[in-house]
């Protein structure tokens, strides 16, 4: 059974249910909705405008925030003129003067300022709520320890401002409905926090609260009321921009249907509404919008992936950003499987096969390597097996958004803003030892490791290191040797593994990348000279296309 995925690593399909070959699905007639566009020219300066959404909607919530706290100010102010004593205190008045001021100071600074970087942002968001939340804990506090003694009764008044609060960050700051409930329950803990702090501090409160709990069973049902609504919408207002996102357009393209789902961002299955022709469309993840590393390395992507010729390598057509600053690229669609769906539901392949298509891989990547670049994920999950003009068993290597020049970097492109110091990047079960030790500088002898190890899970169904422990994965690249395929592949499955084959795998996967090959020509090179080399030919692969592709229809009617 043969399922079609768009070009890109990181599409997620149920596993249970491959997508199974089929007619293009139609596109909505009421595909009306448009985004303006701007292409990109040279270096757009992704990472400066990925969080301008971000600091626009942190200046309007300051703003909005500040302003209620000066209309409440004015109002506590009049209030405690009025009284015959000050309940509240100077202090309090001073830290509610503060909060005020810091709030509208940081809405007008975020006004003015260009472009202010995302660690800024981030402690801005902090104070902006923060600031808030403590004031309104300590005005809990002391409406709860004066209202209880002097007129025995637990007062509602600060509930409101909870509750703007909490709804002002669901509206105003674009995060992840997950993002949000963990706010909004840090938020709520505070007048939980202020009511157990006046009981325990004021034996009157504690008894007036123990013998009538109505207040407080009130106050924390208002709270998780408050919560509950704002979580789901958010939750549903991300859900109906997902669907709606179906019916848009980006420019030229219009999207039929979203097909897969990563990381990174999203993929639609698309068509050029002029030339009419099928294309995968990338857009990034609105969760991902106010991060200006993951904005960098999505076009780090887009401009690595895009000097690739190769026909077994993806092609990228066209990328842009829409006028909401939504970062996207239009890449080929291919129809097929990964070699890790293959290898799945079809187990391990014959040597001749994987020999067929390593080769092609090489292609891929000595033309990679001979323009500096290191892919840096090689994986099952991104090298795709399709049929392609007529030609069977075609590979194309997917996903750059890993890749780094050997040398030198990008041209305007910081790669040391886009890799945070020390951390992994690549897949644990095809990481090659230099890259496990957490090096930067791993060049393309890393790709030939990922490579060999790619080539034991075809041959054996399995990655030359496997565990449900992350750690204990990395470890076995740094110090355990690899074994010969031949010695795990299962000898039902026929078709022997050479002795040269087992050598160029090992080769491969040797823990010093002075010790494998020192570049991908010469690994095909190798390859070419196996028993195995002449065991798979495009008269054996259409063969077995056309038969997967029958016995499925048959199925099917």
């Amino acid at each position: 059974m043969i399922s079609p995925v768009a070009g890109h690593e990181d599409l997620t399909l149920d596993a249970d249910s491959p997508l199974a070959i089929q007619s293009r699905p139609e596109f909505p007639e009421n595909s009306k909705d448009r985004f303006g566009i701007e292409l990109l020219e040279g270096d757009s300066g992704a990472s400066q405008q990925s969080d301008l959404l971000l600091q626009t909607r942190l200046r309007a919530a300051a703003l909005a925030i500040g302003f209620g706290f000066t209309i409440f100010s004015l109002w506590t102010l009049f209030r405690e003129l009025a009284s015959e004593e000050l309940h509240l205190g100077y202090a309090f008045m001073l830290f509610e003067l503060a909060t005020t001021i810091t709030l509208i100071g940081i809405g007008v600074w975020l006004g003015k300022v260009q472009a202010a970087t995302m660690q800024c942002l981030w402690w801005c968001e902090l104070v902006i709520f923060g600031m808030p939340t403590l004031f309104l804990a300590t005005l809990h506090y002391q409406e709860v320890i004066y209202m209880a003694p002097s007129f025995d009764l637990i007062p509602q008044m600060p509930m409101p401002g909870w509750i703007i609060l909490i709804f002002a960050y669901a509206l105003f700051v674009p995060r992840s409905w997950f993002r949000v409930l963990i706010v909004v329950v840090g938020i709520s803990i505070f007048p939980l926090l202020a009511t157990a702090l006046a009981m325990v501090m004021h034996v009157n409160v504690r008894d007036l609260i123990l013998h009538d709990r109505s207040s407080t069973v009130e106050m924390v049902l208002s709270l998780l009321a408050t919560g509950f609504t704002a979580v789901s919408s958010v939750h549903m207002i991300s859900q109906l921009r997902d669907r709606a996102d179906i019916a848009k357009e980006l420019g030229r393209y219009r999207l039929k249907q979203k097909i897969g789902s990563g990381g990174m961002g999203d993929v639609y299955l698309a068509e050029h509404r002029l030339m009419k022709r099928p294309c995968a469309i990338k857009v990034i993840r609105q969760e991902k919008a106010g991060d200006p590393r993951a904005i960098a390395r999505f076009e780090r992507e887009v401009r690595a992936t895009s000097r690739l010729n190769h026909w077994n390598s993806i092609s990228i057509f066209d990328y842009g950003r829409t006028t909401d600053g939504t970062f996207f690229y239009v890449m080929e669609y291919v129809t097929g499987l990964s070699v890790q769906e293959l290898v799945k539901h079809r187990g391990a392949m014959s040597p001749g096969r994987v020999v067929y298509l390593l080769k092609q891989a090489c292609n891929a990547l000595s033309e990679a390597h001979q323009i500096q670049l290191v892919h840096r994920d090689i994986k099952p999950a991104n090298l795709m097996v399709t049929e392609l003009g007529g030609a069977f068993d075609v590979i194309k290597l997917l996903d750059f958004g890993l890749a780094k020049p050997i040398m030198d970097s990008l041209q305007n492109t910081d790669d040391s803003e886009l890799t945070v110091a020390g951390s992994l990047t690549g897949s644990p079960l095809y990481m090659s030892p230099e890259q496990a030790m957490g090096e930067t500088q791993a060049d393309h002898r890393s790709d030939i490791y990922a490579l060999g190890g790619v080539a034991f899970f075809m041959l054996t169904g399995r990655p030359p290191f496997e565990s449900t422990a992350t750690m204990k994965v990395l470890l076995s690249h740094l110090n355990e040797p690899a074994v010969a395929p031949s010695t795990v592949r299962n000898p039902t499955t026929g078709h022997k593994i050479s002795p040269q084959l087992d050598a160029i795998v090992l080769k491969c996967l040797a823990k010093s990348p002075e010790d494998r090959f020192q570049s991908t020509r010469e690994l095909a090179e190798a390859l070419n000279q196996t028993p195995e080399a002449s065991q798979w030919t495009d008269r054996l692969a259409e063969h077995w296309w056309t038969c997967n592709c029958s016995q499925y229809q048959s199925e099917n009617g």
